[in-house]
């Protein structure tokens, strides 16, 4: 039977993917019935679907030097924890200062956003963004947050392959999904209009053609 090759170039990375398909079944071959997944199995379709994505996206826009940042709050007994709500808005300051820095420094703002409620009820921001001052990224975050500018910066290593941080980042977002309150944001995650989105190849490999090729 034929199966399909899809070939997806990413920044350093090159991921292969190959799987079969009854669109180009072969002749004489009946479709077999439709097996409805549950879901249980949907969802880890969904979720391998979305990291693959995030996967691709981030190896093919960030590269050595860019950062993994986490935008913290700060939790103090009596007081009320940032609802859902006040953390958008508070995003959304954050990447309009952002903004603003990044083009005054001659810059094209690049961002992907997650946010983040742990199991304790601390709130987070995790951000994929391009290389700057960290002082600038502070700067913004104090604006945003009443004055506070707790920033956590990971610099991006050397390998081009950032799989883990796309699944570090992609297993909170299948949590609050099933949350009480709702997903978090309308999407897995955000991202910046500018950034580059690969385009997969797709090849048709017949049962003869797999045979002439090296094991």
């Amino acid at each position: 039977m034929p199966y399909v090759e899809r070939v997806t170039k990413a920044g350093n990375t090159i991921e292969i993917e190959r799987y079969f398909t009854s669109r180009y079944k072969k002749k004489g071959i009946s479709r077999g019935d439709k097996v409805k997944p549950t879901k249980e199995e949907q969802e880890k379709v969904n979720t391998r679907q979305a990291e693959r994505k995030l996967r691709i996206l981030i190896n093919a826009n960030y590269g050595y030097g860019d950062y993994h940042l986490v935008l913290d709050y700060i939790r103090r007994k009596g007081e009320p924890d940032r609802t859902p709500e006040q953390m958008r808005q508070d995003i959304d300051v954050f990447l309009r200062e952002c903004r603003k820095e990044y083009r005054k420094a001659g810059l094209e703002f690049k961002y992907i956003h997650v946010m983040e409620i742990g199991k304790k009820g601390a709130r987070h921001h995790h951000l994929v963004v391009n290389k700057i001052d960290t002082e600038i990224l502070q700067r913004c975050w104090y604006k945003a947050y009443e004055g506070h500018n707790r920033v956590k910066v990971f610099p991006l290593d050397d390998s081009g392959n950032y799989a883990e941080l796309a699944s570090y980042l992609i297993k909170y977002t299948g949590t609050h999904k099933k949350g009480t309150d709702g997903a978090l944001q309308g999407k897995r995650w955000n991202c910046s209009k500018n950034l580059v989105r690969p385009e997969p190849e797709y090849h048709i490999i017949s049962d003869r053609e797999y045979f002439k090729k090296e094991p």
